[in-house]
């Protein structure tokens, strides 16, 4: 018995050390910045509560998984808060795209995920989410990028619903440290899908890889191509989500967010909700959070690709045991073992959080105002006069009134319409501002007649109202020459079979070939 106690302690104290190492990085916060965020608490206004968890805005990143309709919620969205962009950025070609409401479980309400300021993807615009109403639930549909061609007119293609992806073996070890899987998606040609083969590449310092996905909407599929995105801490500076008391606030408030959050927290805790095509950050450990679909990221990289993680795990591959630490740590929180982040600003100029009777202490600044944390990496922030911020303000809010109009008028699905079994194409005539956004203007929750393709909130009581729209289309697999959007032979890249070929990456992304027919595509081949 006393060997055994002895055995848990050393696991205590190791599992500890771990941990303290473990949330210890170049770029983190030191807790003494926390007596900064106190003191910068004049910055809240009264009836707002800061969060120091929360999804993650989705213009900076979001799940790749397979695309399907996200769940319903009860209550209908607030009116959008005006939001005023902060009064310094980080230097560099960041553009403010303002925030949004998204549903809180915890307190069955919503939450405003505050806007952040954002370096775009080279050749990208942001394209705003909105929500919708549905047959008394209320549904929200995620914004993405789109690629941005020059001299063309703006134009988005809705696709049939892809199938799942097909059963493959697990792609061979990599055959060089610097190298990575991307996994394979759906292609339409000509009149049906085929499914293009994954392939490796290598990887580029600050860069992280977004592999070619759908995004779900009302009325189809939208492709989006693989592309290179910044690394986290490139992308430019994520703010805190507030919890807003309207009756105590005010209908004049305007809401400028302060308080950012640091590069740390949305690596060490990172989450998954597929159900509402988000990511998450913070103290979402628990049976109940993983009952209502959240999941650690680490874990879900096991089964599906994600981007943050790939790079991360390469970009730490010099550190023994940094993934097999991560799920460690994350099984340990789940059973109240390790310190869980502060789940507020509050808590955390508290210093403390109260688990399992016993007063652990996260040794990491989850919150700090804009300056400190763009400063932990090592950069700079300029400021803007109230003229600017104004300009900025006013640009973004127009950008993004102009997107979503486009988009409830392209998706709005009359009741009994059947799925789509072409591609169809719709303008996307949104005035061309810094960049578009998710922002306030006054977007009102769309009312859409009836559909079938809304589910219920896992938490909520009943069962899903009904299953997502489907096609009739058959699913086959091409295996056809074609390429890879490195250049590789598309048969030369398939698991099946063969090992995969060593690429290098291109910064000409992959897309749908919607018009070309498979008699243009023996032709072009000289076939």
């Amino acid at each position: 018995m006393r060997m055994r106690r002895f055995g848990l302690l050393l696991s205590s104290v190791a599992l500890a050390a771990v941990c303290s190492l473990f949330l210890t990085s170049p770029t983190s916060l030191p807790k003494a910045l926390g007596q900064d965020a106190a003191a910068g608490a004049a910055n809240v206004p009264k009836g707002v509560e800061v969060q120091a968890r929360g999804p993650i805005h989705e213009a900076i990143a979001t799940p790749t998984a397979e695309p399907k309709p996200t769940y319903g919620v009860p209550k209908k969205p607030p009116e959008n808060i005006e939001e005023m962009p902060p009064e310094e950025k980080p230097e560099g070609d960041a553009v403010w795209i303002g925030g949004y409401w998204a549903w809180d479980d915890d307190r069955a309400d919503f939450l405003w995920v505050s806007g952040c300021w954002r370096v775009k993807p080279q050749g990208k615009d942001w394209v705003s989410g909105y929500w919708r109403e549905v047959s008394g639930q209320h549904q929200w549909v995620p914004g993405f990028w789109r690629t941005v061609e020059a001299q063309k007119t703006s134009e988005v293609t809705y696709y049939p619903e892809p199938p799942p992806p097909p059963q493959t073996a697990a792609p061979p070890p990599a055959a060089e440290p610097d190298s990575f899987y991307v996994p394979g998606h759906w292609m339409w040609v000509g009149d049906h899908y085929v499914w293009r083969a994954g392939y490796y590449t290598r990887v580029r310092t600050g860069y992280v890889y977004v592999a070619s996905h759908y995004r779900w909407t009302p009325f189809g599929f939208v492709f989006v191509a693989g592309y290179w995105d910044y690394s986290i801490p490139r992308r430019g500076v994520l703010y805190a989500p507030i919890v807003v008391d309207t009756v105590v606030v005010g209908p004049r408030f305007v809401y400028t967010p302060y308080y950012a959050v640091s590069d740390t927290i949305i690596v060490d805790a990172y989450f998954v909700r597929p159900g509402f095509c988000h990511y998450y950050y913070g103290d979402y450990y628990g049976p109940r959070y993983t009952a209502i679909g959240f999941e650690c990221g680490y874990h879900y990289s096991q089964r599906h690709y994600d981007a943050v993680v790939v790079y991360h795990r390469y970009e730490h591959r010099h550190t023994p045991g940094w993934y097999d630490t991560h799920i460690n740590v994350t099984v340990a929180r789940h059973a109240g073992r390790a310190p869980l982040p502060p789940r507020t600003l509050h808590q955390q100029n508290n210093v403390t959080v109260v688990n399992n009777k016993t007063t652990n202490v996260y040794n990491t600044t989850v919150l700090a105002p804009t300056k400190m944390v763009v400063a932990s990496r090592g950069a700079k922030t300029v400021a803007l006069d109230q003229t600017a911020r104004l300009q900025v303000k006013e640009s973004a809010a127009t950008v993004h009134r102009a997107a979503v109009t486009e988009r409830v008028k392209t998706e709005t699905v009359p009741h009994g319409t059947t799925p789509l079994a072409n591609p169809r194409t719709a303008a996307m005539n949104s005035p061309q501002g810094p960049g578009v956004t998710h922002h306030q203007g006054g977007t009102k929750t769309q009312h859409v007649p009836a559909t079938t393709n809304v589910l219920k909130n896992p938490d909520a009581k009943g069962k899903p109202l009904s299953k997502p729209l489907t096609t009739k289309e058959t699913a086959t697999t091409d295996s056809s020459k074609s390429k890879t959007p490195d250049g590789a032979t598309k048969g030369a890249t398939t698991t099946e079979g063969t090992a995969p070929m060593l690429t290098r990456p291109t910064t000409t992304p992959d897309r749908p070939a919607a018009t070309k027919k498979p008699a243009e595509e023996r032709k072009k081949k000289g076939g």
